[in-house]
């Protein structure tokens, strides 16, 4: 990059989006004129030569051209505009004027109106994260498991984040450079991308086995036959769906690579889904012993 140019990668909150226009207010004061807003960063060239006072406008536009009329009508240059809906302006500063004439948002009513559209599908959404984190913890208490935590972590801290951030929009005037804003705005990236990787890291190495055996009749009992086998990568609860059918009883086992049973069950009928089972890293083995015609499936995960 030109020393004539640079680029900064700061992250803004959209309820503390005046802090952005705060900094690039005083970007301009020391040489630096934004050439491009972004969500993730920005473009400035050097130009000690002029001063700016900038703003930023929010929303889907139907007509475009009218709308960059109305705030040239005002003396407002357009920048550019995000893919995410931000729209970019800046004028001219001239200290002799009063500071009324640098807000693009003259009443009350519509800067509600611009905060508003933000904010409406922010507490939308925030709210659905909500009720996905309230089905993911009933899960998560039912049949704990790590990816399941994980996601429930996940729901709750962008459900927090965006209901605080659409309730601090839809409130004009209220002061929304809060000391912590930033940490949070970071918190909610990390969980999201840390949450995100680390649910699929888990979910993609646990086990799934789903397998079944039967026989009419047997000429002689089976003992302990090593049915098959799953590997586990990570310690955690796992689930176990079970079905045992026979004349008689029958044994169904789940054993380590030491030979020893972490599950088993011995009845003539069973059938029970999301029975849980602690399992440790290793291998393990799926064992049975009959005597009689039987039937059994498993599926494991």
């Amino acid at each position: 990059m030109s020393k004539d140019y640079k680029r900064s990668f700061k992250v803004y909150s959209a309820w503390n989006y005046q802090k952005e226009v705060e900094d690039l207010n005083k970007a301009s004061e020391e040489g630096w004129q934004l050439v491009k807003g972004g969500c993730f960063h920005s473009k400035f060239e050097k130009n000690p030569s002029v001063r700016y006072r900038y703003q930023l406008d929010f929303g889907k536009i139907d007509n475009m051209a009218r709308y960059l009329e109305t705030y040239r009508e005002q003396g407002w240059e357009y920048i550019n505009s995000t893919f995410n809906g931000w729209h970019y302006f800046r004028k001219i500063y001239d200290p002799s004027l009063p500071e009324e004439e640098y807000e693009i948002f003259t009443d009350r009513e519509s800067l509600h109106e611009m905060n508003s559209r933000w904010a409406r599908p922010a507490l939308a959404l925030g709210i659905i994260l909500g009720m996905f984190a309230i089905l993911s913890g009933i899960q998560t208490i039912r049949q704990p498991n790590l990816p399941r935590l994980v996601q429930t972590l996940m729901y709750v801290v962008e459900s927090a984040v965006l209901i605080r951030g659409g309730l601090l929009m839809s409130r004009p005037g209220t002061s929304r450079s809060r000391r912590g804003d930033g940490a949070l705005l970071a918190a909610f990236f990390i969980v999201l991308i840390a949450g995100l990787a680390a649910f699929f890291y888990f979910s993609d190495r646990r086990p799934y086995m789903e397998t079944e055996q039967s026989a009419a009749s047997i000429d002689q009992p089976i003992e302990n036959s090593d049915w098959n086998d799953f590997t586990v990568q990570y310690t955690d609860n796992y689930y176990l769906d079970l079905v045992l059918e026979s004349e008689e009883p029958m044994t169904f086992a789940i054993l380590d690579d030491q030979g020893t049973p972490v599950y088993q069950k011995t009845e003539k009928s069973f059938d029970e889904e999301g029975i849980r089972v602690r399992l440790e890293k290793g291998h393990y083995s799926l064992f049975m012993s009959a005597e009689t015609g039987f039937h059994v499936s498993c599926r494991i995960e």
